[in-house]
């Protein structure tokens, strides 16, 4: 939402006192003003933007910390402007009451309300997702709420049959897919809580309990860098993700830890895959970790190499380049960027493919060529 609001979408009295002269505008940025409530909470919104410093200034520190009963007071009327509430949920976020005051009141825009979905507790959420007209109406609520841990999972799977059912397609990795495993499922009713929504969140807790391997490596290998098991601690959090759903594996490993989300890095189904290098808690160490990983999704090594941003580490080129998964013309595009040192360890490596092994001698040869030319 654009901020200010336009002055003339706010009521007579508000215009007034906006008008009024200095010292008497300065008690009103200091909430100190006698206005109604619903006024005074609007001067104060509205001279956070005065041109004046020392009026904006001091409306500033009153908006984010207003008297509990001025606040409640204008909370309570119906007539608040929209954007005096979506400033509110940007600069009150010490009052869950308040957030679940803006949510229920008639003038809020859906803007802040998905303000609200990213950091609501699990009951403000579970209210949220029951008005589905104004879900359906505005999709980024729905999307905020699913990227919101607190959301039970089963209310979760509803949104997005929800949205599927009236062909509302959401900006979340594998919906298609989702929606598809949810269309003969049995969805709990709003407010319902299911079997799933424990195990999901206790899912969730056992990996972050764990954290991760020193390594990165989740797995025990030969030699040969075979896999031969799963590391001892991460074979309840595997057995866990095997006993899930489609749309479970999606949300963990979009919501979950680095070790679920590497562990999902290796399904053979794309959609699960994607959503793990899609994860916005995706941190930058992980990058390197799974395009390293030979048991990585080749959609997820082809993630990497499209982001610009990921590929200014050299190791995460080296890594992509070395990976027996990543397709060939992807490894050959990082070998002009790669040291000599890396060079010569793809050129020794038997798990890389030859023809790209054979690209790292050429590039080498000419590099040393170049610089005999150059004596």
């Amino acid at each position: 939402m654009i901020h200010p609001a336009p002055l003339d979408s706010f009521s007579a009295p508000v215009q007034k006192a906006l008008a009024a002269p200095g010292p008497l505008r300065m008690m009103a940025a200091r909430g100190m003003a006698p206005l109604p409530p619903p006024t005074l909470v609007s001067v104060v919104y509205l001279t956070q933007f005065d041109a004046d410093e020392s009026l904006a200034s001091a409306a500033k520190a009153t908006f984010a910390k207003l008297p509990p009963p001025v606040l409640d007071a204008a909370l309570s009327t119906a007539d608040l402007h929209a954007a005096v509430l979506d400033a509110l949920a940007i600069a009150v976020t010490h009052r869950r009451d308040v957030d679940e005051r803006i949510v229920k009141h008639p003038a809020a825009a859906s803007e802040t309300i998905v303000t609200i979905a990213r950091r609501a507790d699990e009951p403000l959420c579970e209210l949220i997702a029951t008005n589905e007209q104004r879900l359906l109406s505005h999709k980024e609520i729905i999307e905020a709420l699913y990227l919101n841990d607190r959301l039970r999972m089963s209310t979760a799977d509803r949104l997005c049959e929800l949205a599927a059912r009236n062909g509302i397609e959401l900006d979340i990795p594998g919906f298609a897919d989702i929606a598809k495993s949810l269309e003969n499922a049995l969805i709990p009713e709003p407010g319902e809580e299911s079997p799933v929504d424990e195990m999901f969140r206790t899912a969730i807790e056992e990996a972050e309990a764990l954290g991760d391997t020193h390594d990165g490596d989740l797995f025990e290998r030969d030699e040969l860098g075979e896999v031969k098991s799963l590391k001892g601690s991460f074979e309840k959090v595997a057995k866990r993700i095997a006993d899930m759903t489609i749309s479970e594996k999606i949300r963990v490993a979009m919501l979950g830890s680095a070790s679920q989300r590497r562990l999902l890095a290796c399904s053979p189904v794309r959609s699960i895959a994607e959503a793990a290098i899609k994860s916005p808690r995706l941190q930058p160490d992980e990058v390197q970790k799974l395009a390293m990983l030979p048991e990585a999704n080749e959609e997820v090594l082809r993630s990497i190499s499209r982001r610009g941003d990921w590929l200014k580490s050299s190791r995460t080129r080296f890594y992509l380049a070395r990976n027996p998964k990543t397709p060939q013309n992807i490894a050959i595009a990082q070998l002009g960027h790669l040291s000599e040192f890396d060079l010569k360890a793809l050129e020794k490596a038997r798990t890389v493919p030859f023809q790209v092994r054979n690209i790292a001698k050429q590039i080498l040869d000419k590099r040393t060529e170049k610089r005999s030319t150059n004596k």
